[in-house]
């Protein structure tokens, strides 16, 4: 789906925090983190089923 999201969320992050903005640079890396979990157990919910 949007999986460049968390990629694009980090680098407007880095991007803050090297213009000295560190307010906004945590504010989108606790962004960027929230995405990435919230897509994480959205993903991971079922179990694999693995035939051996």
């Amino acid at each position: 789906m949007y999986m460049f999201l968390p990629f694009l969320l980090a680098l407007a992050g880095c991007v803050c925090v090297w213009r000295s903005r560190a307010g906004a640079g945590y504010a989108l890396w606790v962004a960027t983190i929230t995405v990435t979990v919230a897509w994480f157990f959205h993903h991971a919910t079922d179990p694999l089923k693995f035939s051996f």
